[in-house]
């Protein structure tokens, strides 16, 4: 039982065997920073996807529309953490993906530069570990409710461009498993 302790309610409630996780990008380039958050996303749940610029993250939220949660520090190499958000603002091909800017920068204007930017939240480093798995609660919320997205339900639901519930004939392929 106390194994159980740093786990979510969800984590203690569900099965851990063929569990579809939420995948989250995690864009840093500092490889000690990038390895502390991607083990505490696992550990709380997540899927982790790593990206040491911001080339590499702009790639993979382009290739992967399952990525719906995005850190992105500000200073990568290549695109800055700010441009990939802006970029993901912009597009029209992909889903909303809920970004949390993670920076050492901490004045109040550059924090607004971000949020006026794309970024539904920023996040001073270092944090504490329960700020930002609350962030990420807030961000996974906003996702699942307000896009209708779960990564557990059935892909042929989900329109992978809008995040939303397909339809085109939903009602009937949800009775049609009874």
């Amino acid at each position: 039982m106390s194994e159980n302790i740093d786990r979510t309610p969800e984590e203690n409630t569900q099965p851990t065997q063929n569990k579809t996780l939420f995948k989250v990008l995690v864009a840093e380039d500092n490889p000690v920073v990038r390895k502390g958050v991607v083990n505490f996303l696992t550990k709380w749940g997540f899927a982790p996807l790593e990206a040491e610029s911001g080339d590499e993250a702009w790639n993979i939220l382009e290739e992967d529309h399952d990525v719906r949660l995005a850190i992105l520090d500000w200073n990568l190499p290549g695109i800055s953490g700010m441009q990939v958000c802006q970029r993901l603002r912009i597009r029209t091909n992909g889903p909303y993906v809920y970004t949390i800017m993670f920076s050492a920068r901490k004045s109040k204007e550059e924090q607004i530069l971000a949020l006026d930017g794309g970024a539904d939240e920023y996040l001073v480093k270092p944090c504490k570990p329960a700020e930002l798995r609350a962030r990420l609660g807030v961000g996974r919320r906003i996702i699942e409710m307000a896009f209708h997205y779960n990564p557990r339900q059935p892909k042929s639901l989900i329109n992978a461009d809008s995040g939303k519930m397909d339809s085109r004939d939903s009602d009937s392929k949800l009775h049609s498993e009874e």
